[in-house]
């Protein structure tokens, strides 16, 4: 018999539900949603895992730590945890963290929402007005994001979901404190206990889907390079007997590596091009951990290389990417979209770039007529990036140096007197070389 929370989660999603039905755009894209889920992978993706956690649940009944009253908040846990993992599964592939952080997170989460909020349930008209409230906050908190100007919104409704989640936690401790002798201790121990041993224990499963789905990423790439009738079965068994279950080095075996693969005359030829893959990328591994503790070591430092390289050089490389990302954005809309750049374009793609903090400081200038641009930051170290354009693309000026430009290129000495120079960027180039080796 479901309780007064579940009648009230049951009703207002059949309130949203036709909602949305009556909305030919929405019903449209619930459609396609649902094609989605009717992939064969997926399909047969999701029927695996739900045939493993039944085996959880058959494993914990043998155990002494699962029985049928345990039902309802098992299939809570398969619903949120179980859905938040298995779609979160790609993702172990580029995170050597995943598994841990993935165990924290959903652990702490199954153990919030899914017992102390259900462990005591408020009345009908209580849940059916709470309830909306919640999801409202949560829904806009996640559309507010981590955008800039939605930082006073994002503050406002975190501000909201702290008491609320704090009020449910009072609730759920003074109802334990008044009805404690009519508790089962038992029960509750081994309820507390259930998200944390289905999520641990789906976890093999996750690796293995998250390998699958590498590994299938790999082998279009192989599919694709064969597309003239090459064969493909030596590629395959070279891949898999040069890279067994690695994850992160099957990831990083881009479709030019595929290419290598498929042209090898022979399997043996066809190992050694996985193998100076993994010595390859090895070395890029080495030269990403060397820049990292050359920045531990010099942080704070002037000194500069042979070339004149700075040996500081926190936030260089996200600063670097930030800008090309920039550049690539200001070229594709100069020659898709009137011939222009564009002087609004932080705003339109958002100024959060991975590695820097939220409002990175970049600075984005744009010339009257459109033909003209530059953007430029200051790293934490102080030294600054610039990179810009004179002219249509793909016209392209690069700088870096204590001071930013104070002009645009060609009109400002500092950027040099010509494009594609190689005098005023000497630590751009230092960024490049650890690029190629990661991506070779």
């Amino acid at each position: 018999m479901p309780d007064n929370r579940e009648l009230a989660t049951l009703l207002w999603l059949s309130v949203f539900l036709c909602w949305v039905l009556s909305k030919p755009e929405l019903r449209s894209g619930l459609s396609g949603i649902l094609r989605s889920f009717l992939h064969p992978f997926i399909c047969i993706s999701l029927l695996a895992m739900a045939g493993y956690m039944a085996l959880e649940v058959w494993a914990g009944a043998r155990l002494g730590i699962w029985n049928s009253d345990l039902l309802k908040p098992t299939l809570l846990w398969a619903m949120l945890s179980g859905g938040v993992m298995f779609f979160e599964s790609n993702k172990a592939a580029r995170d050597s963290r995943f598994f841990r952080t993935v165990l924290a997170e959903t652990v702490a989460i199954a153990v919030f929402v899914e017992f102390f909020m259900n462990m005591f349930v408020m009345s009908l008209l209580a849940e059916l007005i709470v309830q909306p409230v919640i999801a409202a906050v949560a829904i806009l908190r996640v559309v507010a994001g981590n955008k800039p100007e939605n930082r006073q919104v994002r503050r406002f409704l975190d501000a909201l979901l702290a008491p609320i989640g704090f009020a449910f936690f009072a609730y759920t401790a003074w109802r334990t404190y008044t009805d404690w002798a009519t508790l089962d201790a038992r029960e509750l121990t081994l309820e507390f206990l259930l998200p944390v041993w289905l999520t641990a224990d789906l976890l093999p499963y996750v690796y293995v889907l998250s390998l699958v789905i590498t590994y299938d990423s790999a082998l279009r790439g192989i599919n694709w390079a064969a597309k003239d009738g090459r064969p493909r079965w030596r590629a395959w068994l070279a891949l898999a007997a040069g890279l067994h279950f690695r994850h992160r080095d099957v990831n990083a075996f881009n479709w030019n590596r595929g290419r290598q693969l498929v042209e090898a005359p022979s399997l043996s030829a066809a190992r050694a091009v996985v193998r100076d893959f993994r010595r390859d990328r090895r070395a890029a591994l080495q030269a990403i951990a060397g820049a990292d503790e050359r920045e531990r070591r010099y942080a704070g430092s002037n000194e500069t290389d042979d070339a004149g390289r700075r040996h500081d050089r926190r936030e260089f490389d996200a600063t670097i990417d930030a800008l090309r990302f920039l550049e690539t954005c200001q070229n594709n809309w100069h020659r898709n979209r009137g011939g222009r750049y564009r002087e609004d374009l932080l705003t339109m793609i958002g100024d959060d770039f991975r590695g820097l903090p939220k409002e990175s400081g970049i600075e984005l200038k744009v010339s009257g007529d459109g033909q003209s641009w530059y953007a430029w930051r200051r790293t934490i170290t102080g030294w600054c990036f610039a990179i810009g354009a004179a002219g249509p693309p793909p016209d392209q000026w690069e700088f870096d140096g204590p001071e930013p430009p104070r002009d645009f290129p060609g009109r400002d000495a500092v950027w040099g007197d010509r494009p594609f120079g190689a005098d005023r960027n000497r630590n751009w180039q230092q960024a490049e070389s650890i690029q190629q080796a990661w991506r070779s």
